[in-house]
């Protein structure tokens, strides 16, 4: 306790030291904590279901047709089900979407999911009220039923316990409720609202599509205990081989198959972004740590009287340590107190910022390993920030010390080379990340003016529904998105309006085709296009222009010669030597739909600004239509004006039919770089923080070092020194030290900017002229920062500095 009482004393007698030093902590250990937070939630656990090492996914991996992802096709799936000895359970699911109507409400879409029978007994969930699915619920012509998450039951069921058993009404169908969960179901199903049974029956795919070998599903399974990763994959590549032995025609025979786990599949992408803002913000704090230990070693040095009597008079060495390190420790403590409300507020910033690349319903706030994280780097930082300094300030010289004959720090020599390399090091670290932000900004920036191919400007689209239980046919599905864009062109502020499925920027689908005149190879062996569905005045209303040829039109109807607009590089590597205006391509199973080429467009960035334009092919909605699409508007002025204006429209035609998913164009263009910003953000951020905190070091080592040289400089004046010796004397000294930290720190920079390559756009990891503009800005603040003391010095009375000694 005294020690604790003593160590408040000096943080008051020192309030300026105190207040630079816990401040700077603040700052590191507020970004370290919210950084590991977001990590442990986003990385480590990902997702809360039990047993989460066995919890895997069924991947499709065929990178040689890019298409690499958690996607499987039903009959694929129904062999591993039934031959597979690895897993103790299996299941599969498939995004949907409902119309959910309420009495005297308007209806209103729900995000849902079709699963099988095992879907939540292989997730450990289940049900807080009601049942499971059976597999007579599975089984197609079965009555309709539903579980439904505890949110959606609190929410649109008034959490009445009648509504268990009761009819749910979905896309006009009556489903009777058997189910409804626990709150709050995990990552990736924590935004799902509605489930259903019979995922053979997808809403976005025909009976055909989905026996060709259509991939749809998504497949999770539980590995058997003692069963590793590695074997389960060695069975799931045997069971490949069968089913492309057994089904050669199907469209996935050829698709080799991977597991990954759950884990992985949520955290893969994201892991090395916050491994790199994590090394981002651990620098910071050594930084941090580096200068509060240069300030506090600057404070006991001014001691040396103190340490030497209590020395005198019998103190022990370790008493001594163990005071300086209480001091520190107070000063990590209350740093800490500072950094988790600044760390509260940085959590709450970005979970605004990032809301759009994150999971739904993601929200980033401090658990008990936050805390754990959080005490740890308080006691490290204690550590690294008084260990030192206290074992060099107890050792002083007594006798020289109170005859005032020694006036240097605590340490000596020693000493002032530990203070040299901290700022070294502390120049290194905050030249690396500074080259290393300003490599992300030039890179984002010259993603975001990326041209996308498209014009985004006063456009909006909304997802809509035709469900096939109503609107059984792809012709009458096509009419009622007719009558829709219809009504949304009646009105006089909406300048063009269609319809697409698989809009561009907003993901899509990808299908088979083969080029007329080609030899038609099996559907598995067979090339891939992005495949679109496309309204008369698609790329209009999207600004797309038009190469060559003509857009769909009126003429384009079902019953016509089936047609086709394709995009421009797409055009020239598959009709090279000629127009591919007039060309045919052919589509389905056995290539029997002739598909004739009106038209080419420009190439949109749909696979994201940093990725080159895929294949595109674009039919006529009308010809084929859709039981789910996205209608599209533009307006003059403000896109946010077309949600009523859409709503209406459908309403118009079909009362029992909502809008869902709103955006505007906007939006979705910024999605495609949203994470590049924050990520850009961030590091540059914590790189102006490191650019701060280093100078401030720099100056306090330079200011203290005029001050315990002080004598020195007084003999140098005496001995006809002027003013501009005296300032290029200390400046010399102090840049000397950042040219060393520079040229480490751009050595630094290099390995870091080449483990970086994969988030770069349009630069190189090793781009000379920023590395000089990074050098030129740090050479100016570092010396701008010895310049301070140096003109101090030049002002010293060498008569006083003299008689100082």
């Amino acid at each position: 306790m005294n020690h604790l009482v003593y160590a408040l004393r000096q943080m008051v007698k020192r309030p300026l030291l105190a207040s630079a030093a816990i401040l700077s902590l603040a700052l590191a250990i507020g970004a370290n904590t919210a950084l590991f937070t977001i990590f442990d939630q986003l990385i480590l656990r990902p997702h809360r279901f039990d047993d989460p090492n066995t919890l895997v996914r069924l991947w499709t991996n065929n990178p040689q047709k890019a298409f690499v992802g958690p996607a499987y096709s039903l009959p694929k799936y129904e062999l591993v089900r039934d031959q597979q000895t690895v897993f103790a359970g299996i299941a599969a699911s498939v995004f949907s979407s409902f119309s959910f109507a309420r009495t005297g409400a308007e209806p209103e879409q729900v995000a849902g999911q079709k699963v099988s029978d095992q879907f939540f007994k292989v997730l450990h969930v289940d049900p807080a009220r009601g049942r499971h699915f059976t597999s007579e619920d599975d089984r197609p012509g079965a009555v309709p039923v539903a579980i439904v998450s505890h949110e959606f039951w609190q929410t649109r069921l008034a959490g009445a316990e009648a509504a268990l058993g009761a009819p749910l009404r979905l896309n006009g169908v009556d489903h009777t409720l058997v189910g409804i969960l626990p709150p709050h179901l995990s990552n990736p199903f924590s935004n799902v609202q509605v489930f259903v049974p019979r995922v053979a029956e997808p809403p976005a795919l025909l009976p055909a599509q989905v026996q060709v070998g259509a991939t749809y599903l998504q497949v999770t399974a539980r590995l058997k205990p003692g069963v590793t990763l590695d074997q389960a994959n060695k069975e799931i590549a045997v069971l490949g081989a069968r089913y492309a032995a057994a089904f050669p025609s199907k469209l996935d025979a050829q698709n080799p198959s991977d597991l990954r786990t759950l884990t992985e599949e949520l955290a893969g992408n994201l892991r090395p972004t916050l491994r790199l803002l994590l090394g981002a913000v651990g620098a910071v704090l050594l930084i941090a740590c580096a200068n509060v230990s240069n300030l506090f070693l600057a404070s006991l040095s001014s001691r040396s009287k103190e340490v030497a009597v209590r020395l005198s008079m019998g103190a022990e060495r370790h008493h001594l340590v163990r005071q300086f390190l209480v001091e520190s420790l107070l000063f990590s403590v209350i740093a800490t107190l500072a950094g988790a409300f600044l760390g509260h507020l940085g959590l709450v910033a970005i979970t605004q910022a990032a809301a759009n690349q994150l999971p739904p319903n993601t929200v980033f706030e401090f658990n008990k390993l936050s805390f754990a994280f959080m005490a740890a780097i308080c006691v490290a930082s204690a550590l690294a920030v008084g260990l030192v300094p206290a074992l060099q300030a107890s050792k002083v010289g007594i006798a020289e010390v109170l005859k005032d004959a020694a006036r240097g720090a605590p340490g000596g020599a020693r000493g002032t080379r530990f203070r040299s390399s901290l700022i070294v090091a502390q120049v290194a670290m905050s030249v690396t990340l500074l080259v290393g932000s300003a490599l992300l900004l030039v890179s984002f920036y010259r993603l975001q003016n990326t041209p996308a191919g498209l014009n985004t400007e006063g456009v909006a689209t909304a997802f809509v529904s035709a469900p096939v239980e109503r609107y059984k046919t792809p012709a009458e599905q096509s009419e009622f998105y007719r009558q829709v864009i219809e009504r949304l062109k009646s009105v006089p502020q909406v300048k063009d309006a269609s319809v697409a499925f698989g809009l561009p920027l907003n993901g899509n689908a990808i299908a088979p085709y083969t080029v007329f005149g080609n030899p038609i190879l099996p559907l598995a062996e067979r090339p891939l296009a992005n495949f679109h569905i496309a309204g008369n005045d698609l790329f209009k209303t999207l600004g797309i222009p038009l190469r060559e040829g003509r857009f769909i039109s009126d003429q384009d109807r079902e019953g016509s010669p089936f047609v086709c607009l394709i995009n421009e590089s797409f055009a020239k590597r598959i009709f090279p030597k000629g127009s591919a205006v007039g060309q045919i391509l052919l589509r389905g199973p056995n290539a029997e739909i002739q598909v004739q080429v009106v038209g080419v467009v420009g190439d949109v960035k749909s696979n994201g600004l940093n990725a080159p334009p895929p294949d595109a092919i674009y039919y006529a909605f009308s010809q084929m239509g859709k039981p789910a699409a996205n209608i599209v508007a533009r307006v003059e002025g403000d896109p946010n004006s077309l949600q009523p204006l859409m709503r209406t429209a459908v309403a118009q035609v079909d009362a029992n039919q909502p809008i869902s998913f709103f955006q505007t164009m906007d939006q979705v263009l910024e999605q495609t770089v949203g994470f590049q910003r924050l990520l850009a953000g961030l590091v540059a951020i914590f790189a102006s923080v490191a650019l701060v905190l280093t100078s401030v070091g720099l100056y306090s080592v330079i200011a203290y070092s005029v001050s315990q040289r002080t004598s020195e400089i007084g003999i140098r004046m005496a001995m006809g020194a002027g003013p501009a010796q005296i300032v290029s004397h200390v400046l010399s000294g102090g840049m000397r030290l950042v040219a060393i930290g520079l040229g480490v720190g751009l050595v630094g920079a290099a390995s870091v900017a080449q483990a970086m390559t994969s988030l770069l756009y349009a630069i190189t990891p090793i781009h000379p002229p920023l590395y000089s503009a990074v050098t030129a800005l740090f050479s100016a603040i570092a010396a701008l920062a010895c310049l301070l003391p140096a003109r101090r010095a030049a002002r010293i009375d060498p008569l006083l500095a003299l008689r100082c000694d």
